[in-house]
């Protein structure tokens, strides 16, 4: 730790005058290694940071491994696959072609995918941007298909996955919903108008020019990735190989360094390529047909922290994780990729923030924290619907709030934080905040909309399970499910997924434990014999299959 503190602050040092300093170098030195100190290495995987100032590099720091087989260290020229922040590159690849005039972002989509003019509303390449698409997401889709999480999945399966789809989550900019099937097809999009891949053109115009040397959009897993990181994860006090088989671009699939990251982020700041009408609208959040305005912007998120305006985003693919934080007006950006699950880079990105912008944040007054008793708590109670298929329930007990999710009988309190809001403590950075007949649950930087509603599910005992039984096959996904029945109970079943208990939630409707088929409903004709059924999963709704016997 010695050699780390003094290295620490013969940067500070370096790069902050003391005119510039509040506290000592080895003090704020002190801070970055506390803040390290959250996840320490022992011969696993590990995290690589880097932070950029007004044109500079400030600090860099690696910590753990790259590869556990090989013990490979994390170096400044490891990649690691940092998910969707590869989305603000594919947003900058599409403005690059509208500069050049090869299209406009309020075109309608179909002008260049022509398979999705069938589609009932016309879908804007900015909607495809800014998640108010409606398309239905990838990984629903294709774990509806039968692939998991360890198949290989090509571009080109999911590209024609998605313009095989006839319909869509809801009605084109009336709904934010955060969705990789949109990032897929501006990748497509970027390929037909290009006449390049989307792997090609993102080196020629972008990486090359910018000199990162050490990036890639990987679309063929078959290529030698030089310095690649593996990503891992730890059961029972071992780590365990996570393996990425999807060559997916546009909405993940960047491999790329710390180092590189901060090269493009400087790019912001101190133009190379692009220009200032490019990254106006890439920070321009998003608006819905109502008006309402949306923390998306294009391929970024902004918001408020500590009287800062940040603009960020996350990413995770398998075991990774990163994050890329940029306060525009200090010219000051962090930049963080770690090749373990259960790293959440938070708490470093904005820790460092503090650190190093200490001179310029505002700490917030402290909130008042309601004290509650049952009666106050009761308003709160009752069964929500966040997603189709999940139903969580809010109940009291000894004033205090708990949550479980609906019909089983584990509980998890829930601390109060704020005026109608509870922390959720399974999660870092996670919380409900109760609104008028519903609730908000924020997941890191992600938050779900959730809706009260009053359920009286049927009993087994008074359903005609026959009347479900069969095969129902879907065009859209290309596959077929089986209902059968098993000990009075009815199972929809698959030749790749397993088995799955329905529930009973409403008429002709059930619900599951699997996320990518959490609800069932099945369709009538005038005669009332069922004749198809439509199932959603978190993020992909009503997809429809046709009962073939």
């Amino acid at each position: 730790m010695k050699n780390f503190i003094l290295t620490i602050v013969a940067l500070i040092t370096f790069y902050f005058p003391a005119s510039a300093q509040k506290e000592s170098s080895e003090i704020i030195a002190q801070k970055i290694e506390a803040l390290l100190s959250e996840y320490p290495i022992d011969n696993g995987p590990g995290i690589s940071i880097t932070v950029v100032k007004e044109g500079e590099m400030i600090f860099q720091k690696h910590n753990g491994f790259a590869n556990l087989e090989h013990m490979v260290p994390i170096a400044d020229s490891t990649k690691f696959v940092v998910g969707s922040i590869s989305k603000q590159f594919t947003v900058f690849a599409i403005l690059l072609l509208e500069e050049a005039g090869k299209l406009s972002i309020d075109d309608d989509i179909a002008n260049y995918l022509g398979e999705t003019s069938e589609l009932e509303h016309k879908v804007t390449i900015m909607q495809l941007m800014n998640h108010a698409s409606g398309f239905r997401n990838t990984s629903d889709l294709y774990n509806l298909k039968g692939k998991s999480e360890e198949d290989l999945v090509t571009q080109k399966e999911i590209v024609d996955l998605l313009l095989r789809q006839k319909g869509l989550n809801f009605i084109p900019g009336t709904k934010f919903q955060y969705c990789n099937s949109g990032y897929v097809l501006l990748a497509e999009i970027v390929e037909r108008v290009s006449g390049m891949t989307f792997a090609q053109f993102t080196q020629e115009k972008i990486f090359k020019p910018l000199k990162m040397n050490n990036s890639l959009f990987l679309d063929d897993l078959s290529l030698v990735v030089k310095n690649k990181a593996h990503s891992y994860s730890e059961q029972e006090n071992e780590y365990q190989l996570i393996s990425l088989n999807r060559s997916i671009v546009g909405s993940t699939g960047l491999n790329t360094t710390t180092y590189d990251l901060s090269l493009w982020a400087m790019n912001f700041d101190d133009l190379i390529i692009g220009n200032n009408r490019i990254f106006d609208k890439m920070k321009e959040q998003g608006v819905l047909n109502s008006g309402e305005i949306i923390p998306y912007a294009l391929g970024q998120e902004l918001k408020k922290y500590k009287g800062l305006d940040v603009i960020f985003h996350g990413g995770g693919d398998a075991g990774f994780r990163s994050y890329l934080l940029r306060v525009p007006e200090h010219r000051f950006a962090v930049i963080i990729s770690g090749n373990f699950e259960s790293f959440n880079p938070l708490n470093i990105s904005y820790g460092l923030l503090d650190v190093f912008l200490s001179d310029y944040i505002e700490e917030p007054k402290e909130k008042e924290i309601p004290e509650y008793t049952n009666k106050d708590l009761r308003r709160f109670e009752g069964d929500y619907q966040v997603f189709p298929g999940l139903y969580i329930s809010i109940f009291t007990d000894q004033d205090s709030l708990y949550f479980k999710s609906y019909g089983s009988s584990g509980k998890v309190k829930l601390p109060v934080i704020g005026e109608n809001e509870f922390e959720f403590p399974d999660r870092q950075h996670s919380k409900f905040r109760f609104v008028e007949n519903g609730l908000v649950w924020h997941f890191s930087d992600f938050y779900y909309r959730g809706k009260k509603v009053d359920l009286n599910p049927p009993t087994y005992a008074s359903i005609d399970l026959a009347e479900y039984e069969g095969i129902y096959k879907s065009a859209e996904v290309e596959t077929s499910y089986e209902f059968v029945i098993k000990d009075n109970e009815i199972f929809i079943t698959h030749n790749f997924n397993p088995d799955v208990k329905l529930r009973p939630i409403g008429k002709d409707a059930f619900v599951t434990d699997q996320g990518y088929i959490g609800r069932i409903v099945f369709l009538r004709n005038a005669k009332g014999e069922i004749i198809s059924c439509e199932i959603s999963g978190q993020a992909s709704y009503d997809v429809s299959f046709l009962k073939t016997e």
